[in-house]
């Protein structure tokens, strides 16, 4: 029995056991074979060591990923022995004796510099030294951000705009270089944080959370990177949509010189200086300074900025300060961390900017210690406490990790009393118009600026108005219209929708709406409406195949556990065929060809979306999906059924589709993806998969760019696309075009399907429509973006489908700010 008991404990311990390296044994005299007292047993290239006993024996060990022992003795030969690494073995060595001769010296420069010696052996433990090693670990962590006004200038008090908003000029801080800003946005949050290696879990309890200051949505969207957990033993570290290359990474000595200038007692920890600078101008890289333990090789401590001549937009420049300290016997952990961005449209701009701060404090670490897995279960990664909203001001004083800056603890005063000036609230509304197209008149909101004026061959000219209840309606109900009239058709266009978030902790958003519209069928999510007046002014071909569409429906939205969306909806619509587009079909018991003047369908809609680790940054009705390392995967099914509501088909949906974001280091990033359907029964081509085209200059990244609408119509069919964003790869390596920061951008999209004579009973496929037959359809496309840091102009190829006359090369444009 204790033999069992003996066998199971080993059992248990053997996960955290495994990780270390322990060697025994005795050290004896080649020709006596008596003990060695006192001989040195070292691993090579560590100062981790021990002394054997009076008899000759030692043990020694070490979590680091070791391979060789070196015993030695004054008056013996030097022996190194090969280990095997994380195993528990026992090797004796016998030392020989050595007569000392001199023979002549010569003296050798070394093969290699000190600093690439050290850099390497920082390298070589990363795996050990990085707190993914252990098999769990949690700690209790203080999170402060904050977002404040900068290049405010020395005379921001005689300015028109601080005369207006002079209350402000009490709450003015300045940086260590002397720059003024103000302060006007504060979020902290104190949490636990557990982590468990195999399976891999996370858990993130928030104890206590506020926000104060002006909110808002499009910041923290900035903001949201900074949340971002950097890792400095990662090969790139990936912030604001890039891929910096870590001073860390294994082949940062391609990217980077580093300079051995120092060595001191950081704490108890003697530490050697580790300067790095970039050898080329222009690559995401760091400028800064680490700090290495003599010992076990682990970063004590780095600071570093954003490199001079990073392709990077908006951010002016980035300051990051990690502090690691050993919180149990060779195992390095953050204890604090500091982050500073400091961003506006140019490096150079007289305009306000802000800084964006971080600063976290970690403590209260407990190493390898393993809950039970249904600790671990959770619907949400993160879970706030009901009680996080509204702690008092006495325990966040008593549980801080930093009291507030005088600044910092007046945010709140200054903010109230600026929500009762007229000219901030005016400044305020202005910007919420240029980030929403909405402009907020208390309980509601009136907009939209992108479809006030445009024109289609069907309406000419037409003028569109749109209005929504605002947060201060409500942040759990949402009320929404709009209207259009065409003057040519002279026919009123309008809408009605109602959001309800049914669960505000668990995202569940139901949705209901009717819409009396003009649509363009076949048109992607993403490109301009018809009644857009962007649209209107860059159309490559006439919007003459319309349909007039009258709609309603019903839908909820989700959330289900940690990395599922769960959508359920049903809609009823009738289709009303406009311009060339006509619904055409045989009446078989009178022998003739009839014209259908509308046609129905009802259906429901059910899908299912995962995606591992995906975060939101919320707002009240509308979010923000942080980047996830995982791809998305989503399967829908949608079903139509005869007779509900006048509906006149059965059929039958199904579609897959894969989507990945992959950041791939120094080669940029890939977008890629495909998506597969067929569709079941029998019914009118506006139902099946009418492919999505475009038929403007404005570049969509979702679907193929030189194709007309009604094009191709399938009832089974797969597409695929991949997207390479080289970012400043090639370019920031040609001297007189690098200061433009341009970066290159290739894709490539294909495309294949096929229809069914079947669908012909119920209704004629036009005979503009084409058939794939045996050939895929193909585009490919090379550009240019972050031109003037706005722009991409795409240079997009049609390789094949090609009718006489057509030019297969057309250019689109668009503009997006990226990082």
């Amino acid at each position: 029995m204790k033999v069992l008991l003996l066998a199971v404990f080993f059992l248990l311990l053997a996960p955290i056991v495994a990780q270390k390296t322990i060697v025994s044994g005795r050290v004896t005299e080649m020709n006596t074979g008596n003990g060695i007292p006192f001989a040195k047993v070292q691993f090579v290239d560590t100062k981790i060591g021990v002394y054997t006993d009076s008899l000759g024996f030692y043990r020694i060990e070490s979590y680091y990923a070791l391979d060789s022992i070196r015993f030695s003795m004054g008056g013996y030969q030097t022996l190194t022995l090969k280990i095997e690494k994380d195993k528990i073995q026992e090797i004796n060595a016998r030392l020989k004796d050595v007569l000392l001769e001199f023979g002549e010296v010569t003296v050798r420069p070394p093969d290699e510099l000190p600093s690439t010696r050290l850099h390497k052996r920082v390298v070589r433990n990363k795996e050990i030294n990085n707190k993914e090693k252990l098999q769990a670990y949690e700690y209790e962590v203080y999170n402060k951000m904050q977002l404040d006004l900068n290049n405010i200038g020395e005379n921001f008090g005689q300015k028109g705009i601080s005369k207006r908003l002079d209350l402000v000029l009490n709450y003015l801080d300045s940086t260590d270089q002397g720059k003024t800003y103000l302060p006007v946005l504060l979020s902290e949050s104190i949490s636990d944080y557990y982590y468990k290696k195999s399976p891999q879990k996370k858990k993130e309890i928030v104890k206590a959370s506020q926000i104060t200051g002006i909110e808002n949505l499009q910041i923290n969207q900035f903001m949201g990177d900074m949340y971002l957990d950097i890792n400095i033993y990662d090969n790139t570290i990936n912030m604001f949509q890039r891929a910096f290359i870590s001073p860390c990474a294994d082949f940062a000595r391609n990217h980077y010189r580093f300079y051995l200038e120092d060595s001191t007692f950081i704490g108890n920890n003697w530490c050697y200086k580790l300067r790095f600078v970039p050898k080329r101008v222009g690559e995401l890289t760091f400028e800064g300074e680490m700090w290495i333990h003599d010992t076990t090789y682990a970063v004590r401590r780095v600071s570093a900025t954003l490199s001079d001549g990073a392709n990077i937009n908006l951010v002016n420049n980035l300051y990051f300060e990690h502090e690691f300290e050993q919180v149990a016997p060779e195992v390095w952990m953050l204890v604090s961390e500091r982050m500073i961005v400091d961003a506006n449209l140019t490096k150079n701009a007289k305009t306000y900017g802000f800084f964006g701060r971080k600063y976290s404090s970690r403590k209260k670490y407990k190493v390898n210690y393993v809950y039970e897995d249904a600790f671990y279960k959770s619907e949400n990664t993160v879970t706030i406490l009901d009680s996080a909203g509204v702690r008092s001001k006495e325990y966040w004083k008593e549980n801080r990790h930093i009291p507030l800056s005088i600044q910092e603890d007046g945010i709140n005063k200054m903010v109230d009393s600026l929500e009762n000036t007229p000219f901030f609230n005016r400044l305020k509304n202005l910007t919420y118009l240029a980030t929403t197209g909405y402009y907020p008149l208390g309980y509601v909101e009136l907009g939209s600026v992108t479809s006030l004026v445009s024109y289609n061959q069907v309406e000419h000219l037409r003028l569109g108005l749109a209005l929504r209840t605002s947060n201060k309606f409500s942040k759990r109900l949402e009320l929404g219209g709009r209207a259009a009239y065409g003057f040519y058709d002279e026919k009123m266009k309008y809408a009605g929708s109602i959001r309800y978030n049914i669960t505000p902790k668990k995202r569940g958003m139901l949705s209901t709406y009717y819409s009396y519209d003009i649509e363009q069928i076949g048109a992607s999510p993403t490109a301009a409406a018809v009644g857009s007046t962007f649209g209107t002014l860059f159309r490559t071909g006439p919007l003459n195949k319309l349909t007039f569409v009258s709609k309603a429906g019903i839908n909820l939205e989700k959330d289900i556990g940690k990395d599922f969306i769960l959508f359920g909806g049903f809609e009823a619509k009738e289709f009303t065929a406009l311009g060339e587009a006509s619904y055409t079909r045989y009446n078989r018991s009178d022998s003739v060809f009839e014209t259908i003047k509308r046609i129905r369908a009802s259906e429901f809609t059910v899908r299912f979306r995962w995606t591992k680790d995906e975060e939101f940054l919320s707002g009240s009705f509308d979010r923000i999906a942080l980047p996830s390392k995982y791809p998305i995967l989503s399967i829908q099914g949608i079903f139509g059924v005869k007779g509900i509501l006048g509906s006149n088909y059965n059929y039958q949906k199904v579609e897959f589709q894969y989507l990945h974001n992959v950041p791939i280091g120094v080669l940029g990033r890939i977008r890629y993806g495909l998506t597969a359907g067929y569709v079941f029964g029998t019914t009118a081509y506006p139902f099946l998969k009418v492919h999505e085209g475009n038929q403007s200059y404005w570049l969509l990244t979702s679907t193929f760019n030189k194709l007309n609408f009604y094009e191709f119509i399938s009832d089974r069919y797969v597409s695929c696309f991949i997207e390479n964003h080289w970012e400043g790869l090639l370019f920031d390596r040609i001297p007189l075009i690098r200061k433009l920061k341009w970066r290159l951008v290739t894709s490539g999209r294909m495309m294949y399907g096929a229809v069914s004579e079947k669908h012909n009973q119920e209704m004629f496929i036009p005979s503009f429509t084409k058939r794939f037959g045996n050939l895929p359809y193909i585009e490919a496309n090379i550009g240019i973006e972050n031109i003037f840091k706005m722009f991409r102009v795409d240079l997009v190829y049609r390789v094949t489908h090609l009718e006489e006359d057509m030019n297969p090369l057309g250019i689109r444009a668009r503009w997006a700010f990226n990082f």
